[in-house]
């Protein structure tokens, strides 16, 4: 198993990007809006080095099943949000669901991609 520069490259810039969605997500939670803000300018960055075509359906399927799934659960009672928008979740929640999303994904195809060198 070896490992390129290029794939090594990829895989740090998915950490910390997941990484900042993270921080930026504990950090500034209450603010709608600059976490909303936050989050699309990482998808932004994201994309810039993701796009295929494939991505941008990955990126769209996170922004709609994850927060369904979320609105289902805080319906029965199972968790809730500190300051929620819409049905009980947070404007920022799709987004952050997408960056996940396609964090998972990218991340994935990276270690298959070092499992087949």
């Amino acid at each position: 198993m070896r490992i390129t520069r290029k794939l090594e490259t990829e895989l740090v810039f998915d950490i910390i990007l997941f990484c900042a969605g993270i921080v930026a997500i504990s950090l500034f939670y209450i603010n709608n809006l600059l976490l909303t803000f936050f989050l699309i300018v990482a998808l932004m960055l994201g994309i810039k080095f993701w796009y295929k075509t494939k991505d941008i359906y990955f990126l769209i399927a996170g922004a709609i099943i994850g927060p369904i799934g979320e609105i289902i659960c805080i319906y029965f009672g199972v968790w809730q949000y500190t300051n929620p928008t819409f049905f009980g979740i947070p404007i920022w929640l799709p987004f952050a669901w997408s960056l996940a999303t396609m964090l998972i994904k990218r991340i994935a195809e990276i270690f298959v991609k070092i499992e087949k060198k």
